[in-house]
């Protein structure tokens, strides 16, 4: 079996990491038109998160709420026109948030350059151009959305995602400060989806020589997560919550 796909171009990690934020969109700003659009889960609306967004004049930021059904096509579609009318063609976006900010994301960053609705292009290969620069920021582990080449999408005939090699975030960070505060059902649901994710690779049928080791550490990373959260109340900084952050590649 031959596969030939692409990945993250770049992963900043380490705690602290959030803050080279600014360091790392200033060379992806262009000439014609610098402005980053920020998507943001608004949970972080009233949050010190929010004043740490390395914003330059210019920029736009959306705060949008995530917690209920998973991303529309309708959505998408008009958070693209509503950033064309706005801001135009940006030079990247940066989503930051669960795993339904980060499909939002990517489907936002392609559309802004492809026509028509996204519901034309959910399926595999569909997408005509490449998207903006797009850097995904996840705050909660275990959905595995910013290694994903696929943004799932509900239509209105069918759930599907935009999937493509040009959905792939160009760079994502990794700090675990961003899921300290995450609440305790959100990380064991989204920490277990992980947990047993890596389980399915590493004995499923369809499993590869490259797919169980990749799954087999992320699998004890997890499991010493857990284990600690059972064991003992360590302070929701500390290296337990690394070892969830780092699984869910």
């Amino acid at each position: 079996m031959f596969k030939n796909f692409r990945s993250v171009e770049k992963c900043a990690y380490g705690r602290g990491s959030f803050d080279k934020l600014g360091e790392i969109l200033a060379s992806r700003r262009q000439a014609q038109n610098p402005a980053m659009v920020f998507l943001v889960d608004d949970y972080f609306k009233d949050h010190p998160l929010a004043q740490k967004l390395p914003l330059q004049a210019g920029d736009h930021i959306e705060y949008i709420y995530a917690g209920g059904e998973e991303p529309k096509t309708s959505q998408i579609d008009a958070l693209r026109d509503h950033i064309r009318q706005t801001v135009g063609l940006p030079s990247g976006v940066i989503g930051i948030g669960g795993g339904s900010l980060m499909d939002i994301a990517k489907a936002v960053a392609l559309m802004l350059t492809n026509e028509g609705s996204s519901t034309q292009y959910q399926g595999l290969n569909l997408i005509q151009k490449p998207g903006v620069y797009h850097v995904g920021i996840p705050t909660i582990s275990g959905t595995g959305a910013e290694v994903s080449m696929t943004a799932v999408l509900t239509g209105p005939e069918k759930k599907l995602g935009l999937k493509c090699e040009w959905t792939v975030f160009d760079q994502i960070v990794l700090d675990p400060d961003l899921v300290a505060s995450a609440p305790r059902d959100h990380w064991f649901y989204t920490g277990m989806d992980c947990y047993i994710h890596c389980i399915e690779s590493m004995t499923g049928h369809l499993k590869t020589l490259l797919a169980k080791p990749m799954a087999t550490k992320p699998w004890i990373c997890a499991g010493r997560f857990f284990w600690a959260k059972r064991l003992a109340k360590t302070p929701k900084t500390t290296k337990s919550s690394w070892w969830l952050h780092t699984s869910e590649g």
